[in-house]
């Protein structure tokens, strides 16, 4: 089974599209981990995909979703364990958390079992997992942790980049994809927060996510204040 990691950013959309327009190899599904807490363009873009796919055959879509936010509000992970799942400033570094496998790389691994009909414990088929990395990004490529999944990078393949990417999607006149990324992600730059600033109901959701952090962290026994911002005052601030 080959299957692509649909990300809704740039690289992976195009690649689900050039796959489906049979400008590569296609593939047999496209799977979709949504956090519940992507950007509002990207969930336009998502609805113009599926729309996309029913109307020119495209690879089928599939959506996993586990809502981050609500996780977050809660104060606890993925896995009902009191945790800060996203990573937050404290002291002036970077604590490093586990959303992206919990979130992203985890649930597309339980949609492939599910493809392939497997019961628990039962022992996945070899597969294949493409990921859009460019070649611009070859830093990124990394072998899967799961045995008997195997990741593949077309686009290593096709020599491709990003702005080859770009240029794609507009010259077929489709939607060029924002980067994908969750609207509390703490890599936003001061630029990016400013523009999610002009949104009161996306910065509002923000400004829960930074108090709650720091209420869940101080409950999960950390001695220090962690923040969304490198500053490390409240994103408010």
């Amino acid at each position: 089974m080959k299957v692509i990691a649909l990300g809704m950013g740039m690289q992976s959309t195009a690649l689900y599209l050039m796959s489906s327009m049979g400008l590569f190899e296609r593939a047999d599904h496209a799977i979709f981990s949504d956090p519940m807490s992507e950007h509002p363009e990207t969930y336009k873009l998502t609805k113009w995909l599926l729309r996309w796919q029913k109307e020119n055959n495209g690879i089928p879509i599939h959506i996993v979703k586990k809502n981050l936010y609500k996780d977050l509000m809660d104060g606890v992970n993925s896995r009902g364990r009191k945790f800060v799942s996203i990573p937050a400033y404290g002291k002036g570094k970077l604590i490093k958390r586990q959303c992206t496998y919990d979130y992203k790389i985890e649930p597309v691994k339980k949609k492939v079992r599910e493809l392939h009909g497997l019961k628990p414990r039962q022992r996945l088929p070899m597969s294949e997992m493409w990921l859009g990395i460019t070649i611009d990004e070859a830093q990124r490529m990394k072998d899967s942790r799961e045995p008997r999944i195997k990741n593949r990078y077309p686009f290593m393949e096709l020599m491709m980049n990003r702005s080859d990417c770009m240029h794609f999607m507009g010259d077929n006149g489709f939607p060029v994809p924002m980067k994908s990324s969750c609207i509390f992600c703490p890599y936003h730059s001061n630029s990016q927060w400013k523009e999610f600033k002009k949104d009161k109901k996306l910065w509002k959701k923000i400004i829960r996510v930074d108090e709650a952090m720091r209420w869940s962290a101080f409950s999960a026994g950390m001695s220090e204040p962690i923040y969304l911002h490198q500053s490390l005052k409240p994103i408010d601030e």
